[in-house]
């Protein structure tokens, strides 16, 4: 379905050229749902734009990207413009600000639909209220003529997923679909995307910073940090067995109701850095175990255990840790 191949993304700044994106390799099944976790700052919203092929021309400086049999660096815009919203689409982190704020929101879904398929506008803008109620907004005809700025954010959200899917995409990316919300309605809009996952086929690449979301979502997980893809893993596997310490101290960090009050919750020391100073791993500025080693040479992502690869050069001994403190937070 998706296979991205060394895939690097640059951006200038005071400092010259960062990368944001660096050296990413990741592959998506038909029909999986693979998260990308990470702080804020790690590259996971540079990589679905780069995927959607959204950034400015230059900044993707190596790689490829291939959706299905097609190459999507070398395509181009006119071809890009036919795949956005049809075989591929995506739903932006602030739903609210993504939408137009000056147009319906039915006539938004409506557009997408005109874009990409035969239809007539009075058919589209009926398809448009059947996709409103097929999300769950609640009296769809009269919400359809509503403006953004009318509806709450669980509502525009619903909107966003309703446009993503309204052509029937294979591939779904989803970058933090549910911030600001709050949990009644991000279990409502995760139980939807599954949903309509299950029913049409598609695959969906999560982008979030929440692994709570991702433990009850994903079937695979990728963990990002500086622009690198440090581990990955089925799910189950990876909240079991964290193989780098950048996952163990993210599950680490994941409140828990089985702690006392009065314990003060586990952080990782520093902030995520881009700097091109650190030759190895990026992670060892903030890592308790690192070394020499860690400092010179960057580990590569090797299997630590049937489909599960971790980029760090103690792994063992972060996987033993892991087994003797028992299952992470899941």
């Amino acid at each position: 379905m998706l296979s991205i191949s060394d895939l690097s993304v640059e951006f200038r700044s005071d400092e010259g050229f960062l990368r944001a994106v660096d050296g990413v390799s990741l592959s998506l099944s038909p029909g999986r749902k693979l998260g990308i976790v990470g702080e804020s700052g790690c590259g996971k919203s540079t990589l679905s734009l780069a995927v959607m092929r959204l950034l400015e021309p230059g900044q993707i400086v190596g790689g490829e990207i291939r959706f299905g049999d097609e190459n999507l660096l070398a395509a181009s815009e006119a071809r890009l413009r036919q795949m956005r919203g049809a075989t591929m689409s995506m739903i932006f982190q602030d739903a609210s600000s993504a939408l137009h704020p000056m147009l319906p929101v039915g006539v938004q879904i409506a557009e997408t639909l005109q874009a990409h398929q035969p239809v007539s506008r009075a058919e589209a803008r009926r398809r448009a209220v059947e996709l409103l109620e097929a999300v769950g907004v609640p009296a769809a005809a009269e919400r359809a003529s509503a403006y953004p700025h009318e509806l709450s954010g669980g509502m525009c959200q619903r909107v966003m997923i309703a446009s993503a899917v309204a052509c029937g995409p294979r591939l779904i990316i989803a970058d933090e679909p549910t911030t600001a919300l709050d949990v009644t309605v991000q279990a409502q809009i995760l139980e939807l995307l599954d949903g309509i996952c299950r029913q049409s086929g598609a695959s969906v690449l999560l982008i979030t910073h929440d692994l709570g979301v991702v433990a009850g979502f994903a079937d695979e997980v990728a963990v990002m940090y500086a622009g690198r893809i440090v581990e990955w893993s089925e799910t189950d596997a990876l909240f079991a067995r964290p193989a780098h310490p950048y996952t163990k101290g993210l599950l680490a960090s994941v409140p828990q109701m089985d702690v006392g009050l009065g314990r003060d919750l586990p952080t990782i020391p520093g902030s995520v850095g881009l700097s091109r100073h650190v030759q190895g791993c990026k992670f060892a500025p903030r890592c308790a175990l690192a070394q020499e080693l860690c400092w010179n040479e960057p580990p590569p992502l090797d299997p630590v255990e049937e489909n599960h690869r971790s980029a760090c050069w103690f792994s063992a001994a972060v996987m033993a840790q892991a087994r003797n403190a028992g299952a992470g937070p899941g």
